[in-house]
């Protein structure tokens, strides 16, 4: 059986039983974890709750996170009435297939279409950005295949109202991001703190003295949205590469560290 219930302070904990199923006793997921908790117990306490958690037979198999593009800090051109959805993951190999995240998603729309807490608005369509964790299925597909459609570098799904691109902002080099890396995280994922610290690590490998600055998105929300919400700054250049392809970032990064006119 699958039931669905939001995330409370009474099953915040599940949240993590989901997301790092495998990683609860890890050092660096521990840190990120107690970053995210304390992000979700405030945006609990701004907005209502923000995510949900399927359940299969009594255990938690996957999880949503939603929230108004309006709560974005760092979002200079935030849209009225748009629901965006951060994340859907299904981290258990015993409940995929079985049609819990179809579930979970299912019903996160009905609510959208009845009415959210976390909306001050009527909720005039959702969005998600696909992105794929390597385990069960491919994120666009999945969305796709749940009614969603393709937008401008973006998935939508209309539920009051019609779509509207987003306003998207382009990174212009400032001269304070020469010579220094700047390294953005999301505090709303617990693998996102980890990820930054895996970035500094592969930046000390293809760039040993080259200074690295990290930034909490949330925190520090006017750094980011100046900047276009890049993942990774090197010397006032956006990098493209992920750390999993090191050659790839490694010559990226090296490239972006050449003089001007070299």
């Amino acid at each position: 059986m699958i039931t669905v219930r939001e995330v409370t302070e009474e099953n915040l904990e599940d949240t993590f039983r989901v997301c790092s199923r495998n990683k609860l006793d890890d050092p660096r997921q521990r840190k990120g974890i107690a970053i995210k908790r304390q992000w979700l117990k405030r945006m609990l306490r701004d907005h209502g709750p923000v995510s949900m958690i399927a359940y299969l037979e009594g255990e938690p198999a996957a999880y949503v996170m939603f929230y108004p593009e309006e709560a974005l800090p760092y979002e200079p051109h935030p849209r009225k009435g748009v629901l965006r959805v951060e994340c859907i993951y299904n981290s258990s190999p015993e409940a995929r297939g079985k049609g819990v995240g179809k579930a979970l998603l299912s019903h996160l729309i009905t609510e959208a279409t009845k009415g959210l807490t976390c909306m001050e608005e009527e909720c005039r369509f959702m969005v998600a950005e696909a992105f794929n964790t390597g385990e069960g299925v491919g994120m666009e597909g999945f969305y796709l295949s749940s009614g969603f459609k393709r937008g401008e570098g973006e998935l939508y799904y209309l539920i009051h109202g019609e779509y509207e691109p987003k306003t998207r902002v382009s990174y212009e080099p400032m001269e304070e991001d020469r010579d220094r890396a700047i390294v953005f995280y999301n505090r709303n994922c617990e693998y996102s703190y980890v990820f930054a610290l895996r970035i500094e690590e592969a930046l000390g490998e293809a760039a040993p003295d080259l200074t690295v600055t990290f930034v909490d998105m949330w925190e520090r929300p006017m750094d980011a949205a100046r900047r276009g919400v890049s993942y990774l700054l090197v010397n006032a250049k956006p990098i493209k590469s992920f750390i999993g392809d090191m050659e790839a970032f490694r010559a990226e990064v090296q490239e972006a560290l050449k003089p001007q006119g070299a």
